[in-house]
């Protein structure tokens, strides 16, 4: 059996040590991670482990990435840092190994929360797109405010590019920030207060505030097509990470989710969410890349790294079945590094 060498990226954090569970259920895969430090519990996991650069000295990371590249002979690369992506996005030709990013000939909309809204919206997929608007000044978020959500007590900003809720912040009036203060609700800001703050260099987005469940779809494409759909209840999360969720069969949700994915993407796996609100479920985010949370579908039965190198690296169109209303249940564990 001929061994596979994949690199994984950022393997102190969540993301890269769910790719690496999945990765290691493959017999014929060597994974190589990397990280810029040099003890994390994502080393532990994997089969050599190398230091690099941050990924902010773009020059000198993609260096010693390739350096190790070489050494390693590696075949795939999945970024697990959502800071990451745009650099291996732009040098995809520059690199030799595939890189585990979703193709898409609008790959650029795909980071950027509002002008994907309006790339979809020309699509005809506009039951799917919560209210919203685009702004850079407190003038142009004053008018949002009187018009748009005039009827509305709360709503959301957030960065165009933000992930993992930075950047967010839920806007109401000061009777109800001190009252979200008094319970304990951090991202709960005054309206006017936040005016004061805005940067006009920022893109934002405002958009309205959906209070019914959050979903997640995990989804994987070829050629176009969706190969498997897994949406996921996000039951309990703690600063952004799922603790407790379920995957669910759910069809109006698989149904979205496919609608909007193969409007945007060729192949590879891509990440999106959904709140339920009272006029369908509405599209809250979009991630162009590997989440912490799909290890969720793992347990179900799809294994996503291994989806990718079956069918972009070996070529093998696979059928996938997933085992619906698996739960997952995160716990603390421990890893002891015993130092010279």
């Amino acid at each position: 059996m001929s061994t596979i060498n994949v690199l994984v990226t950022g393997i102190g954090g969540p993301i890269a040590q769910g790719l690496i569970q999945g990765l290691k259920k493959r017999q014929d895969v060597t994974v190589i991670g990397v990280d810029r430090r040099t003890v994390t519990a994502g080393h532990q996991f994997c089969d050599r482990t190398y230091q690099v650069p941050r990924y902010t000295n773009v020059d000198a990371y993609l260096d010693k990435l390739k350096e190790i590249i070489e050494k390693e002979s590696i075949e795939i690369i999945f970024p697990s840092l959502h800071e990451e992506v745009n650099i291996f996005h732009e040098h995809r030709d520059a690199l030799k190994p595939l890189i585990a990013l979703p193709t898409s000939n609008d790959f650029d909309v795909l980071m950027h929360k509002e002008h994907v809204y309006q790339k979809l919206e020309s699509m005809g997929h506009g039951k799917y797109i919560p209210k919203y608007s685009g702004f850079n000044t407190e003038e142009e978020l004053k008018e949002i405010n009187s018009f748009l959500f005039k009827e509305d007590s709360h709503f959301v900003v957030k960065t165009v590019d933000s992930y993992a809720s930075l950047g967010f912040a839920i806007l109401t009036d000061k009777k109800n920030y001190l009252a979200a203060l008094k319970n304990g609700k951090k991202h709960t800001v005054d309206f006017e207060d936040y005016c004061k703050i805005i940067d006009p260099s920022e893109r934002k987005l405002a958009m309205e505030l959906i209070n019914g469940q959050e979903y997640s779809v995990d989804v994987y494409l070829h050629k176009g097509k969706v190969v498997v759909a897994v949406p996921r209840e996000r039951t309990g999360v703690s600063n952004n990470i799922v603790l407790d969720g379920k995957v669910v069969n759910h069809e109006d949700l698989i149904r979205a989710s496919k609608e909007i994915t193969e409007s945007l993407v060729e192949d590879g796996f891509i990440n999106i969410q959904f709140m339920e609100s009272d006029t369908g479920y509405k599209l809250t985010d979009i991630n162009p890349r590997f989440c912490g949370s799909q290890v969720m579908s793992l347990g179900a039965n799809v294994n996503f790294p291994s989806l990718f190198i079956e069918y972009l690296h070996l070529g093998n169109e696979i059928p996938v079945e997933p085992i619906w209303n698996t739960r997952m249940l995160r716990f603390r564990d421990q890893i002891f590094v015993h130092e010279e």
